[in-house]
């Protein structure tokens, strides 16, 4: 504990509860964005559209960056860049400038999973599992605190509050760490040139190919793919939606204070299923644990398809428990199939995929409850594509690559965290 608190974690911990907070702040604040600027849900919602979309395209160069100058560096931009973000989109005063802020946050929002996610990985080292299982309940509790944070900014000092104050403090803890820890960058950099040095053989695609066949590495990747796709469409429309979907579906919930607390309280209960998740990744074949968690959420979204009111709570529950629960697991999986030089890109690559989806979650949402009054058509989406990710996870083959990998040579200098 006492190398936790005095190392980077907490801030990666935070940051990540920054990251999804912020985004998902407009799926409560929209409801009052609606009555503000005189728009269609539908209209509403797709001001974060593109902001959105950039949350996973902009993951790769994020991640490239970071291999490539410094993650140090990068995830100081991510706590400066998504706060003075975020305080502008509590300023908009027309559609268009919050379109433009949503943007810029959805931009920023990129750097955190390709630079944040593979740091955890690093500073735990043999728990990583467990490590990653604690970091995915801040980002868990990032999305629960959202609703409740807009739900509570709302109802004191109006929908603006709830992006300018978290936005401020979010600039602070930038600063807070860039102060802290950018003398590390140097040192970080350094011991990346001497273990790219020390290597016997280059990693890189060419070479990951050449190792395993054409054949087999195209099933990796495809597998791989198609499980980030599948889970990854399933994540944006819970997140971005549920606010709207209780308030569709139960009858008791009438506002936006109301929906905001009610999702807050389900991410806050369902965020406790990633330690459960991080402690079985250290001790059960993620290949088959993967597929034994994932494989309940079809029959979850089957029933949130037909449930109302208490039934529809605890369906909503259950899905986010899946959800969040198997987040660790997921991580940790690609993690052995991926060349450790290049983490960062790979993980940025990842999560363009996995945040990606919001390109089709955005307008599935919108257009199925404005034409319908109702989400039943897109839970029997989200039900395909849970079904997709399991079937892909099968063809998955099991081991990883990085055990295949021989160790490169201990550095004669240590490698301060955060270093590849």
């Amino acid at each position: 504990m006492r190398a936790f608190s005095r190392g980077p974690m907490p801030f990666l911990c935070v940051g990540h509860s920054f990251d999804h907070m912020f985004i998902l702040l407009f799926s409560v604040v929209v409801l009052e964005v609606e009555r503000e600027f005189g728009l269609s849900f539908n209209e509403g919602v797709r001001l974060a559209w593109l902001g959105l979309v950039l949350f996973g395209l902009g993951a790769p160069f994020a991640g490239w960056l970071a291999d490539k100058w410094s993650d140090i560096g990068m995830f100081a931009v991510f706590l400066v860049g998504i706060g003075l973000s975020t305080m502008g989109a509590g300023l908009a005063q027309t559609p268009d400038q919050m379109f433009l802020a949503l943007t810029c946050i959805g931009l920023f929002a990129s750097i955190y999973h390709p630079v944040g996610i593979p740091m955890v990985m690093r500073v735990a080292g043999s728990k990583s599992g467990r490590m990653l299982g604690v970091n995915g309940v801040f980002g868990s509790y990032g999305m629960a605190l959202a609703s409740g944070v807009a739900a509570l900014m709302i109802y004191v000092a109006g929908w603006r509050m709830a992006y300018v104050v978290p936005g401020a403090l979010s600039v602070f803890l930038g600063i807070w760490f860039a102060l802290r820890f950018g003398r590390l960058a140097a040192e970080t950099n350094a011991a990346r040139r001497l273990l790219a040095a020390n290597s016997k053989k280059k990693e890189g695609l060419g070479e990951m190919v050449r190792a395993l066949g054409l054949g087999k590495f195209l099933q990796i990747m495809g597998a791989l793919s198609l499980m980030t796709l599948g889970a990854g469409l399933v994540f944006q429309c819970m997140t971005i939606g549920l606010p709207k979907i209780l308030q569709a579906r139960v009858d008791w919930i009438g506002d936006a204070e109301g929906a905001g607390f009610i999702a807050s309280c389900i991410f806050f209960i369902g965020a406790l299923a990633q330690l459960a998740g991080g402690f079985l990744a250290d001790k059960f074949p993620l290949k088959w644990l993967f597929i034994c968690i994932y494989a309940l959420m079809t029959p979850a979204l089957l029933l949130a398809a037909f449930a109302t009111n208490e039934l529809m709570i605890l369906a909503l529950w259950l899905i986010m428990m899946i959800t969040v629960g198997n987040q660790p697991v997921s991580d940790f999986l690609f993690s052995r199939y991926v060349p450790k030089r290049w983490v960062n890109t790979a993980f940025g690559f990842r999560f363009a995929l996995s945040l990606g989806t919001a390109v089709v979650a955005v307008p599935l949402l919108g257009e199925v409850f404005d034409r319908t009054g109702d989400f039943y058509y897109a839970f029997l989406v989200m039900a395909l594509a849970a079904i997709v990710a399991v079937l892909a996870a099968l063809i998955l083959p099991g081991g990883g690559m990085q055990a295949e990998e021989p160790a490169a040579p201990e550095p004669k200098t240590p490698i301060p965290a955060g270093a590849d």
